[in-house]
């Protein structure tokens, strides 16, 4: 019984270590993104039509944070891509679509699956987001990225409102940052000529 109580204590720290850790980082699965071969960023498109995200069984203003924060971000680091502006689009993109030469691209997104699970001293908060990047040409998307976000707060350090703000501007700073970093590396470099 004390050899076991002497092995424990000194696995304790790097126990109590890896929970600190665990609990910093997150265990949040990681963005899954889908491509198509036919996928790429054309180095004419200067401007990127961004859809309203369809929400599914999601507070409003959670979904108009995560919408506003993420093309404000997207805006703020344009400088990082060949695109010079992204555009909220608040026209039937049907039409819009048509508009819009064959090779150039727009932005969809999703929100939905949010739960709150409450107990007598803590909340989980869940929900999943996805982009999906289209063109006129084809119907199905040319590349989507899936991003699954949670969190864990206790009713003694924090708020639902404080902690749900926090989770809404986590997945919008999630999802810019994935999309940028996709049109950083699949724009088309032009050929000199």
């Amino acid at each position: 019984m004390i050899r076991y109580m002497v092995s424990l204590s000194r696995r304790l720290p790097l126990v109590a270590i890896c929970t600190l850790l665990l609990g910093l980082t997150g265990c949040a699965p990681l963005p899954k993104v889908t491509k198509s071969p036919d996928f790429t960023v054309s180095p004419n498109q200067e401007v990127m039509p961004v859809v309203p995200f369809a929400n599914i069984l999601v507070p409003n203003s959670f979904a108009e944070t995560v919408f506003n924060t993420f093309v404000d971000t997207l805006n703020d680091n344009r400088a990082s891509t060949s695109i010079k502006w992204f555009t909220i689009i608040k026209e039937d993109m049907k039409e819009v679509a048509q508009t819009l030469p064959p090779d150039h691209l727009y932005l969809a997104g999703e929100l939905w699956s949010y739960i709150e699970d409450s107990g007598c001293c803590s909340t989980e908060l869940r929900v999943k987001g996805r982009l999906r990047f289209y063109s006129a040409v084809y119907k199905e998307p040319l590349l989507e990225i899936q991003l699954p976000m949670e969190s864990f707060f206790e009713h003694d350090n924090s708020s639902l409102v404080l902690e749900r703000e926090r989770l809404a501007q986590r997945l919008a700073g999630e999802m810019s940052k994935q999309v940028l970093k996709v049109l950083q590396i699949h724009t088309v470099q032009q050929k000199p000529q």
